[in-house]
């Protein structure tokens, strides 16, 4: 018998509500009361009473009850019909899906042979791109220096052998363990470029930099920009491809020689015989890896040019993952500089990654920046003719401040050394016009480094630019009017004003970094002809005033011009002179006997900048000897106008820097060590968090890692509040906006295992940029352990 309960209320007044009857139904009630409902599916009271005078079997049941079992048929009913619809919507998606499964299978097939075709055009296309690029090198440009060949037609194999040695060795880099990174902290770059992460070898042979970042533009124009490295890298002189050969799977073989500036007058120019290889992954990944070639090695041979130091490029190159909107780029930079050839004052800027990443990495992306912005400025009709205008000139005056500094013989450059004075370079060469005036047939260079203490490049370099007029206030009085013209030419003297109440702006480069400016000047340069006037116009270009850590080691800043006239062409070649200012640290070295030839200003300990000055006269062959010794006597001039203007803003005796009380890191104890390199091995926990409502780990130092117990490629996932209790920090953040620092309470912090951790002291204090605004704050744990 079928059974059926209902729950019934009691519905008496004063009685508990929630009290329930069980009604069993018969199987003959239950067919009376389908019947029924087939006809009227919700019957009213009456029509319930009229069924039960009508069906004598149902006087058992009650109005109320018969009410509730209609009620819970409806539902059922209800129930099965919606069950119905949906079992018939689940049989028409399952076909849908079997329909879509078919498709999909055909598609994946069909996508799978798209790949590979890509895959092959692009080889293709990379193949013929770089076989015709090195053609027209090849074609158009003389190659000095060529390598012999050391064998035959069989020395191609070996080429292949090594190309394939030398990326195995680059992925390891690139993606693994070979060398041991540390985070580098860096600024955001202003644009499209999303950087990633920036590294820095720790332990291991040479300097060696690495980033990781996002670029807007596809492989094959990456590949294009970062092979051309004398676009993008100031320092580059020269880069020629003299041999390239084919490799399996369309991969390109080059043997690359490329040539460096040397960045001070104290140190030999460096350059590379590289063989850099140009493959695809099978992932579709681009791999473009390079490596310098032993002397052993059975390939093509090269020595090294006269006035260069063969560095040594170990495995190098970058990564580039093709992506939705651009390219991801992993870049690897390891360098032997040979640094025993370097004198003592400035071997750590050849030993220092962090420079390597400044110079070798960050031009890069910021080249890569530029031609982005310059390719939305040119969809959107915003001037792009005036940024490739500005880079250009800048690139000018760059190139021929560098040429001045190291004055190759192959440009025609001279020694002159005969009476010159201490630690100045004299050197002169022959040229036919100069751009603005064809009758100068010659220019002479005077260069020489200065040491100054208590400043910092930009301050200093600020310095010279606003009191121009101080160094420049040369007397020529007593000279000859013809020979003075030379000097007058790029040079105003005494009796010149500035017409403009400043320089004007033609634009800026590199993140707003460096800045191409004109400044024009009237000068009375024939004093002895009533005192006639002439325009004279300098085009300047002032760059590391703002980039980050300019008080920090390695930092550089410039001032470069050059006279020009308003008929210049762009072909027109720049007579560049100016100064360039370099951090070097505090310098115990500077006391060794062998390094007495420079000399220095104010006291030993305390930051020494290096100041090296390149300043070029053109003459007449008739006047040489008179241009000659009026170049000496300026150049004495400037140097003593700029000690006196240092002395002047900066007291003897004082420090620029303030303290707690005590260093962080000793530089007179380590002066060979960049002061990043003290911070990383400080005993010390050292953590730097972003200034925001939550902070961020930006950077641990290794006491700080291993505190942690985690690893560098996890730090930056850190929040503050996982490591240290919020409340310490709030309690001493408004001490620390107020004097700068705050010394922690002592409390114990977490490690990332859930390790308690105690420490002796612990200290907390404001991180300035140079405006003097809060970049992030940073904590110190002194004498720390585990619990």
């Amino acid at each position: 018998m079928a059974r059926t309960d209902n729950h019934v209320a009691a519905g008496r007044r004063g009685r508990e509500e929630g009290h329930e009857k069980h009604i069993r139904y018969t199987d003959e009630q239950i067919r009376v009361l389908e019947r029924a409902f087939s006809e009227c599916s919700n019957p009213d009271r009456s029509q319930r009473e009229q069924l039960k005078h009508q069906h004598p079997i149902l006087n058992g049941i009650d109005n109320k009850q018969l009410k509730i079992w209609f009620q819970n048929h409806r539902s059922r009913e209800k129930q099965k019909k919606e069950h119905g619809v949906i079992l018939a919507e689940n049989t028409k998606l399952q076909l849908a899906m079997k329909l879509l499964r078919e498709d999909n299978n055909v598609l994946l097939k069909r996508v799978a042979e798209l790949v590979r075709e890509t895959d092959c055009l692009r080889s293709q296309i990379l193949t013929s791109q770089i076989t015709t690029v090195n053609m027209t090198k090849q074609a158009s440009e003389p190659q000095p220096h060529s390598p012999q060949r050391s064998g035959d037609a069989d020395d191609d194999k070996g080429v292949l052998v090594l190309a394939a040695e030398a990326r195995n060795e680059f992925l390891a880099k690139a993606t693994g363990t070979a060398i041991e990174w540390v985070p580098f902290p860096v600024q955001e770059l202003k644009g499209k470029i999303s950087v990633g992460g920036v590294y820095v070898s720790y332990r291991g042979v040479g300097v060696a930099a690495r980033a990781c970042v996002l670029v807007p533009f596809e492989p094959l124009k990456v590949i294009e920009i970062l092979k051309d490295t004398p676009s993008w890298s100031r320092k580059c002189r020269k880069q020629d491809v003299l041999a390239v050969y084919q490799a399996n799977n369309c991969g390109t073989v080059e043997l690359v020689y490329t040539q460096y500036y040397a960045p001070t007058t104290l140190a030999c120019a460096r350059d590379l015989w590289t063989l850099r290889y140009t493959s695809i992954l099978e992932d579709g990944t681009f791999v473009v890896c390079e490596k310098s070639i032993n002397a052993g090695s059975n390939v093509l041979s090269s020595t090294a040019a006269p006035e260069f130091v063969r560095a040594k490029m170990l495995a190098s190159g970058y990564l580039i993952y093709p992506c939705e909107g651009g390219s991801i780029v992993n870049l690897v930079v390891h360098l032997d500089l040979e640094v025993s050839s370097v004198p003592e004052v400035v071997r750590p800027l050849y030993e220092s990654s962090e420079l390597i990443a400044k110079d070798m990495i960050f031009p890069a992306l910021q080249c890569i920046e530029q031609l982005a912005r310059e390719a939305t400025s040119g969809k959107t009709n915003s001037h792009p003719v005036e940024s490739v205008f500005v880079r250009s000139f800048c690139q000018k005056l760059s190139r021929g401040f560098n040429d001045a500094v190291n004055g190759f013989n192959e440009d025609g450059w001279q020694l002159m050394n005969m009476d010159a004075p201490e630690n100045s370079i004299i050197s002169m060469k022959r040229t036919n016009g100069l751009g603005i005036d064809t009758k100068y047939d010659g220019v002479i260079c005077v260069k020489t480094t200065v040491l100054l203490q208590n400043i910092f490049p930009a301050k200093l370099v600020g310095l010279l630019k606003d009191h121009r007029s101080t160094w420049m206030d040369f007397n020529f009085d007593d000279k000859l009017e013809e020979i003075i013209r030379a000097p007058y030419f790029a040079f105003p003297g005494v009796n010149t004003h500035n017409l403009l109440d400043k320089a004007v702006p033609l634009g800026h480069t590199h993140q707003g970094e460096e800045v191409l400016e004109v400044i024009q000047f009237e000068s009375f340069a024939n004093l002895h002809d009533n005192g006639s006037s002439v325009e004279l116009y300098h085009l300047q270009v002032v760059n590391g005033m703002e980039s980050m850590g300019n008080s920090c080691f390695g930092a550089s800043s410039e001032f470069i011009f050059a006279p020009i006239d308003k008929t210049l062409s762009n072909e027109a070649v720049l007579l560049s002179s100016g100064f360039r200012v370099l951090s070097v640290g505090s310098k115990r070295v500077c006391s060794n006997p062998s390094l007495s030839s420079i000399k220095l200003f104010s006291a030993v300990n305390n930051p020494c900048s290096m100041m090296i000055l390149a300043f070029q006269f053109p003459f007449e062959t008739r006047f040489e000897e008179d241009v000659r010794s009026i170049a000496l006597e300026y150049i004495q001039h400037v140097i003593s106008s700029v000690k006196n203007i240092v002395q002047g803003v900066i007291p003897s005796g004082s420090n620029p820097e303030r303290f707690l009380g005590v260093e962080l890191c000793d530089f007179r104890r380590l002066s060979t060590c960049s002061f990043f390199e003290l911070v990383q091995t400080h005993p010390s926990a050292i953590l730097c968090f972003s200034f925001a409502s939550v902070p961020m780990c930006l950077y641990a130092n290794q006491a700080a890692v291993d505190m942690l117990e985690t690893g560098l490629h996890n730090l930056q996932t850190f929040a503050l509040d996982q490591i240290l209790d919020v409340s310490i920090m709030y309690s001493v953040i408004p001490t620390i906006l107020e004097q700068g620092y705050a010394a922690l309470p002592h409390r114990c912090c977490r490690s990332t295992m859930d390790r308690r951790i105690s420490y002796e002291q612990g200290v907390a204090w404001r991180v300035e940029g140079l405006d003097g605004s809060c970049h992030c704050f940073a904590a110190a744990f002194i004498n720390w352990s585990f619990d």
